[in-house]
């Protein structure tokens, strides 16, 4: 194991992940850091893959609940009661692959200042040219280096502030990393965007389905999130909320009243107004450099996707989201 990362562990997360759970795990294996390998139910055999890669395996037990949450939380302890001097610990999801430079790229950086709770960096999609939708979804990953709110699941923590803060909120059936990242700047500890490449997350996203799951259970986060901290000074995700519940009632009471004024002139007009939105965002993205087709289908992606994010904010705040075992 190289030196500078003797003080390093690594917890795998999965579910029925096949062929990807092998990559993945390959890819934690390399640096020779150990390695806890936290499976939530899998049918395919996950467990017996993860055993013969050299992981440390810990299955749930399937009477409570299965979460991200839960799992990392779960694998961080069995983390520490087999090596208890680690300083750090890198999350990954099982569909996810390290990048080979970036755990002792991302050690660097978070041992440089120790107000550094977590670090993270860039993510790209394993395969764009799969399905359209890996390739909209993925785009969404682009984050510029500099301190950040929150990060996601796939980051490199401080094991000390997961201690402090007792991990994961269990609770939370989605939102799990805003809600610590909350937790965590609120102490006076900084998340942290390294410029490197972290790793290489494989959606796998091949029908519109999976594509309207995704925007719907986004809505719900931004819906729990925004709601948890709405009377605190740090009103995470709150403004997103807000925008996601009025843009589409908005569109339709527009749409519909244009019709009743105008007819279809006056909502014709309504739909130039949206293509010079579109436009305009299109023309932002430019300076990502995406080409004119691909900056053009990722801005129908970031307002079409505004439906199932209400849709998904409704479902949570008039259902009762937070009550239900499963997200």
């Amino acid at each position: 194991m190289n030196d500078y990362l003797r003080d390093i562990g690594v917890v795998a997360i999965g579910r029925n992940e096949g062929g990807r759970l092998q990559c993945c795990l390959a890819s934690a294996l390399t640096a020779g850091a150990p390695l806890i390998y936290v499976d939530s139910g899998s049918t395919d055999g996950s467990p017996e893959i993860a055993r013969a890669a050299g992981a440390d395996v810990l299955e749930l037990d399937p009477s409570k609940p299965f979460s991200a949450a839960r799992a990392r939380n779960e694998g961080f302890q069995r983390l520490l009661d087999l090596e208890p001097q680690i300083q750090f610990v890198q999350f990954v999801d099982g569909d996810t692959v390290l990048a080979p430079a970036w755990l002792s790229k991302g050690l660097k950086a978070i041992k440089a200042d120790d107000r550094i709770a977590a670090v993270f960096g860039r993510l790209i999609e394993a395969n764009p040219s799969g399905s359209i939708y890996n390739k909209l979804c993925g785009s969404d990953w682009h984050i510029p280096p500099g301190d950040w709110r929150i990060c996601g699941g796939n980051a490199l923590f401080r094991t000390t502030v997961l201690k402090e803060e007792r991990g994961f909120d269990e609770s939370l059936p989605v939102g799990e990393e805003p809600d610590l990242c909350w937790r965590l700047r609120h102490r006076g500890y900084r998340i942290l965007c390294v410029d490197a490449l972290m790793a290489e997350h494989d959606l796998g996203m091949t029908t519109f389905g999976q594509y309207w799951r995704r925007a719907v259970q986004s809505g719900r986060g931004y819906a729990l999130i925004g709601t948890r901290f709405a009377r605190t000074s740090d009103k995470l995700w709150l403004r997103e909320l807000a925008i996601n519940m009025v843009t589409i009632p908005f569109l339709l009471a527009s749409a519909a009243a244009l019709w009743y004024l105008g007819g279809l002139l006056a909502v014709a007009l309504l739909v130039l107004a949206g293509m010079c939105a579109i436009a305009r965002k299109c023309f932002s993205l430019r300076r990502r450099r995406m080409s004119v087709f691909d900056s053009l289908l990722y801005s129908l992606h970031v307002y079409a996707f505004k439906l199932p994010l209400f849709i998904g904010a409704i479902g949570y705040l008039v259902g009762g989201f937070s009550n239900r075992k499963n997200a």
